[in-house]
Parts: C-alpha cells; structure tokens; sequence
C-alpha cells in the first residue's frame, strides 16, 4: 500500500484488523491520551499488539512523507501463528498484556512527574502578577517546555486539583481557559511539600501527624469562636480552654507539654512562656497562632493523601 503525505493509515479507536510493516517512508503516531507524537521508519512494526489484544487502534497513523506500508491481516496472522508450536501464540499473547500494563504505569509516572512543574509554573505566575489566575494556554505552554507534558495530561491534572478544591477551571474551549487558584496559599505550600519529598525522600514538615492536625482543628474551632484577632491574624487561646476543648473534640484526650511539642517546635503553636516539655501544661497561660497559616496548613493536609491516591 502507498500512502501519500498527509493521509491518514488508521484513527485512533479504530478497529485493529491488521499489524502494518513500513517498507520505506515514515509515519507518525499520536494518541488523544498522551499526546505523545511517536514516529515510524522502515522496518517499524506497528500495531502489533491492537491486533494481538483484539483491542482498538491506541493511536491515530500519518505519514510524514510518501510512505509504502505493507499490510498483514489477522486471518493471515492468526494462519502463520497456528502453523507454530502452541506456547508462540501464548507468549505473545503475555508479551501484548505487559506492554499494555507497562505503558498505562509510564502514564501514571508521567502524570505523577508533571505535577510539580505545573505547581511551579502556576506558583511563580501568581507571585510575579499579583494575580489568582493562569491562562490555560500560557499554562500549558510553559509546562511542555519544562518536560514536555501534552495539554491532555495538563488538562487532567486540572480536574483533580478542581476535584480537590485548589483550582477552579473557567471556560469551554482550551484558548478561553482560565484557571484560578481557591487559595493562593495551597498552591505554593503543595509545591514545596511535594519538593521535599523529592529531593529528601522523605515526609515533608509541612505533613502534619493525625494528633498534630487534631490539636490544630481544636484551635481553630476556638479562634472562631473567639471575640477577636490579637493582630496582624495572631489569634490567642488560653491553655485551660485548650485543653477542655482537645478533651471533648479528641474523645478524652489529654493534651501535654510533650503533645505540643512538635507544633512549638514547628512555630505553629507560640507559647505564652519559654516552653519546657518536662514542666506541667499549666504553666504555660496561653497558645497563640496565625489563623490562616494553620487552615491553609489543613486544607494541604486534607488534599496530600487524596492527590496521591487520584494519581498512583
């Protein structure tokens, strides 16, 4: 078969009927799943495993230049695959089924890999316009650059992030697109977490143990009800209602010195008083902390693990 610059082998979704060999020329393979533009020179075989796995074609085919395809039709496959000894068929068979698992992982890695870079992209647009909106467009553009992640996979990662409540997309048509950020703050603090375990291997600080988040909730359920900030955000609770309020929220629990510490630690909860873990709570008068800080720090906290379970 000649197939002519431009013109088309097969579409994505079609039904595999035949593998293709191309003689000479070159063709070019692109999926709406990846995006990923793969090409195809002499010798190429392609399509093999549509055909093996009886599954539609996973990628539309084009030649890129005057290009001589050679056609084999399953029925011919099937007759030549018969005619070998029983275990062949067998173990092409598994081969296929590896390579469609392996290919839906690298997927999954990809995705999982562009993430960061389309937190970074975001957090440095809105810290350098001042604004709490991206164009899809520009977004896209600037994340292919990074790792060349396709506009499909960018566009997914969106609607997790909007699953999640950090972005929200506005428009129809990708160049009309708009993403704008639910919190200005999640996005650069989920970025920076997601870099330390990167780089470190390892939980970031800014995950918080369930005690940890407990203790938080407690105080933020007290600043509201509270008359009024002590300033600049800093809301301040007494230790006593501290720790009446952890014992009713967090089913008996006790709060200590030794409880607090790591979020004192972390300059999350300021004590009153120099803060010593081996003296008694009371002798500390009162906690104060910054409002938004500690709801931005749960709302990460809430996202974390639900982001990592949509993409692995």
């Amino acid at each position: 078969m000649i197939l002519k610059t431009g013109e088309y082998l097969c579409l994505e979704g079609d039904k595999a009927s035949s593998l293709y060999i191309v003689k000479s020329g070159l063709l070019s393979g692109v999926s709406n799943d990846c995006g990923t533009l793969h090409y195809y020179g002499p010798g190429s075989i392609v399509g093999e495993f549509s055909l093996l796995e009886n599954a539609p074609r996973e990628q539309s085919l084009r030649a890129v230049e005057d290009s001589e395809i050679l056609i084999i039709e399953q029925s011919v496959l099937q007759s030549t695959l018969e005619q070998k000894p029983g275990w062949i068929s067998s173990i092409l068979t598994f081969l296929a089924a590896r390579n469609h698992i392996a290919q839906e992982n690298k997927k999954r890695s990809d995705l999982i890999q562009a993430l960061p870079s389309l937190l970074f992209v975001f957090k440095s647009h809105l810290q350098e316009s001042g604004s709490d909106n991206i164009r899809l467009s520009t977004l896209c553009e600037c994340v292919a650059a990074i790792n060349g992640t396709s506009v499909h996979d960018v566009d997914k990662l969106l609607l997790s992030l909007q699953d999640l409540g950090v972005v929200k997309i506005q428009g129809e048509q990708i160049q009309d697109k708009v993403i704008r950020a639910e919190s200005l703050q999640i996005i650069p603090l989920l970025y920076e977490t997601l870099r330390y375990r990167a780089l470190h291997q390892k939980v970031s600080p800014n995950i918080l143990s369930m005690t940890d988040q407990m203790v938080l909730s407690t105080f933020i359920k007290l600043a509201r009800e509270s008359k009024a900030p002590l300033h600049d955000g800093l809301y301040a609770i007494s230790t006593e209602q501290l720790k009446s309020e952890a014992k009713k929220s967090m089913h008996g629990f006790t709060l200590t010195m030794r409880t607090l510490a790591p979020l004192v630690q972390k300059q999350l909860l300021q004590p009153s008083s120099s803060y010593d873990i081996h003296a008694p709570l009371e002798s500390i008068d009162f906690f104060y902390a910054d409002f938004d800080k500690i709801l931005d720090l749960l709302e990460l906290n809430r996202i974390f693990p639900l982001l990592d379970k949509k993409l692995v």
